[in-house]
């Protein structure tokens, strides 16, 4: 083997690491969930094998993915986002930083998906409201079914966004988001104004106005921010 070749081998594993990554994204992949097998990867890609477990490799030092010998290899939540979960997890954190937290992902994503949503990422966002609006018109509420359904609208969008950082850390951000939301969501009145700001920043992304999207998401997070923080003094003060 040449020189020259040795020194393209890393290079060219790195590159399909990165395709590894993309195809990830593309497929919208989990932490768990299991790639192709390894002949159907090297297809895909059009790489020899070789090359793709040397890929595979790489990624498995970086901890994105975890290569099962026997069974494959499953997605695995980066480091990055075990250690935010743990400290999501472990501390309490005070409504105020919750809100926070969710300022700083949602409000810049809600610009970036306006700015790349397809037809059927619409379609997605419009699924999502529609189940919102069969859940709370049936009495009583399932207020857990409609909570999930909640994180999951503002999850497809940042997801939209396509920040590899935020998409990396969503199963962390969906933490957050549960929390945050728990004391709100039941609140008398608060589902219908949710539903009704849902809708306003549906239009906006469907329009590809990234500014409004931004503005309308900081609101709506602020109108819950500021009902979750009345509530909690009123159940001090109690």
């Amino acid at each position: 083997m040449s020189i020259v070749s040795l020194n393209t081998e890393p290079k060219r594993a790195s590159r399909i690491a990165t395709q590894l990554v993309e195809l990830i994204e593309l497929q919208k992949l989990a932490p768990g969930d299991k790639l192709p097998p390894e002949r159907q990867l090297a297809e895909l890609l059009e790489v020899s094998r070789p090359s793709l477990r040397e890929a595979l490799h790489i990624l498995q030092a970086q901890g994105l993915v975890q290569i099962k010998h026997g069974q494959g290899t499953f997605v695995q939540e980066p480091v990055v986002a075990q250690e935010l979960r743990a400290s999501v997890m472990t501390k309490t954190h005070g409504l105020n930083e919750l809100f926070d937290a969710r300022e700083v992902l949602e409000v810049p994503a809600s610009k970036w998906a306006a700015e790349k949503a397809s037809k059927e990422d619409i379609r997605l966002l419009r699924a999502t409201l529609n189940q919102i609006e069969t859940i709370t018109a049936i009495e009583p509420i399932d207020y857990d079914q409609l909570q999930a359904l909640d994180a999951k609208f503002h999850l497809t969008i940042v997801g939209i966004a396509g920040n590899r950082f935020i998409n990396q850390t969503l199963n962390v951000l969906q933490d957050v988001m549960k929390m945050s939301m728990e004391t709100t969501l039941r609140l008398p009145g608060r589902s219908e104004i949710s539903r009704n700001e849902h809708n306003q920043i549906l239009i906006a992304i469907e329009n590809g106005d990234g500014e409004l999207a931004s503005k309308l998401t900081l609101q709506h997070i602020t109108g819950a921010r500021k009902t979750a923080l009345t509530d909690a003094k009123k159940k001090e003060s109690n």
